[in-house]
């Protein structure tokens, strides 16, 4: 049975969001659950892009900061965090989104995400072999922090598709280029998140995006934190909360067949506040399955 605490959270007043994701952090076992003291964390934020906070394509830094304190105060202080767009340098959408602002007053430092060192995935289902951040790869653990998004051809942008950012942003385009099928590019993220194994998953979705996302859609009021060490669960719980069928996600099903974790409804125990009161059956996201040939974007 896989676990995931849903919050309800109306605002990002800082208070407010660290107050909710401590409640949901205990829901599932803590900090001390997910790394020791002695370990080095990387914190991964979506930072899709160089926006600031209200546009609603990346983390809010108030997220990004409650996660990153409540760690520190459990003792987990040796944290680092980082993202690598496919266009903008990764501090400068570090510094736009609001986020290094955060860090700074933490004292969290800016991981390695401008260059990184090749890496071979025998079990791989699509792609063998990446080139990983250094930052990643520096790391003892993943402390992934999605933001709960549409995506126009994966129809949903949360926990496995986070990971993608953990390639330098450069190489994106080598991706989109070699493997152009939404299917195959799906198996291609499932395959780096089994590499990768984050640990905990911190979906931002007090405010999400609706429509045209990634990057390009409008913002939604959902009111939530959700968190889990199962991305699938965590996912499939969104699609739930915006009407949409897990199965029509390629990421959530493939993720599924690849072990990383479970969509079927009666495996997964909802805790803190009750879904009935998220779900938003007006969100605007494309609620068809994804087509073989579908362009992957």
């Amino acid at each position: 049975m896989s676990k995931v605490a849903l919050i309800r959270c109306e605002s990002y007043d800082y208070n407010a969001v660290k107050s909710a994701v401590k409640r949901g952090l205990d829901l599932i076992g803590g900090p001390h659950k997910f790394a020791a003291p002695d370990e080095k964390i990387l914190l991964k934020p979506n930072l899709v892009t160089a926006d600031p906070p209200e546009r609603c394509s990346t983390t809010h830094p108030s997220v990004f900061k409650a996660v990153a304190e409540l760690f520190m105060e459990a003792g987990i202080t040796n944290l680092a965090y980082g993202d690598s767009p496919g266009i903008h340098k990764p501090i400068t959408a570090a510094r736009k989104a609001g986020l290094e602002k955060a860090a700074n007053e933490l004292g969290i430092k800016f991981a390695d995400f401008s260059e990184g060192k090749e890496v071979f995935f025998e079990n791989a289902i699509q792609n063998k072999k990446f080139i990983i951040a250094n930052g990643v790869l520096e790391s003892n653990g993943i402390i992934s922090l999605p933001k709960l998004k549409t995506h126009g051809f994966a129809r949903m942008t949360g926990c496995v598709k986070n990971q993608f950012g953990c390639v330098p942003g450069p190489l994106k385009g080598e991706f989109h280029a070699r493997i152009p099928s939404m299917i195959d590019f799906s198996k291609m993220l499932v395959d780096l998140n089994v590499y990768l194994k984050p640990r905990l998953f911190v979906m931002d979705g007090i405010m999400a995006m609706e429509g045209n996302g990634p990057r390009g859609g409008t913002p939604k009021k959902m009111n939530a934190i959700l968190i889990s060490s199962d991305p699938i669960a965590l996912d499939a719980t969104v699609c739930r909360m915006i009407n949409l069928n897990p199965e029509f996600v390629p990421t959530i099903v493939f993720g599924k067949e690849s072990g990383l974790g479970t969509y079927n409804e009666n495996e997964i125990e909802i805790v803190g506040d009750d879904i009935q009161s998220f779900i938003t059956p007006d969100f605007d996201v494309r609620r068809e399955p994804v087509k073989p040939l579908s362009p992957a974007e």
